[in-house]
């Protein structure tokens, strides 16, 4: 019993503990956000940043890979957070070749890089000026599963359960144990 405060709060900083190692971290300025990119990226130029989001788009292209990116806010572990919140767009690039159907529409990421500067594209009809980041690494979270049905399963129901223990122990074991 005394070694369970200790436990529990192991597993309470292990949920705080970011998806990079600590010396990759140790330059990145977190104060940079994606709307202060976006006002004056060439001023930040050569910044370390971390960001993250969802993945709008992958293109390969020859010798390198480029993602469009709906910023998000990032948890405590680094990881974007599922709001409907966004401080914007941002593009990644990275040498090689990421597969599209991997990096796909609607996955999460979180990248530490170097801002290159600004990109102009139009959204629609829209000119929007896109923060460029050349990433040193990516982590690519895992897809979410979301439970669409849920049934609780009682041994012989809802209000008999105090009495299961000894039915699920005694002469009458409807499935096997275990």
């Amino acid at each position: 019993m005394r070694r369970a405060p200790l436990l529990l709060s192991g597993l309470l900083l292990a949920g705080c503990v970011s998806a990079f190692p600590d010396q990759m971290l140790q330059s990145v300025n977190r104060a940079l956000t994606v709307s202060e990119l976006r006002r004056a990226p060439g001023s930040h130029a050569g910044a370390r940043v971390i960001l993250g989001g969802e993945i709008l788009a992958t293109h390969p292209r020859v010798g390198e890979t480029e993602i469009e990116v709906l910023a998000r806010h990032l948890r405590s572990d680094d990881s974007p957070e599922r709001s409907d919140r966004s401080e914007g767009r941002f593009l990644v690039t990275t040498a090689g070749f990421l597969d599209p159907a991997v990096y796909a529409s609607g996955r999460r990421i979180t990248v530490v890089g170097t801002v290159k500067g600004e990109e102009e594209r139009a959204i629609g009809e829209l000119p929007y000026r896109y923060p460029v980041i050349a990433a040193e690494r990516i982590k690519l979270w895992p897809r979410e599963v979301a439970a669409t049905h849920i049934v609780p399963v009682y041994p012989l129901g809802f209000y008999d359960w105090p009495y299961w223990p000894y039915w699920r122990y005694g002469p009458y074991q409807p499935w096997p144990l275990r």
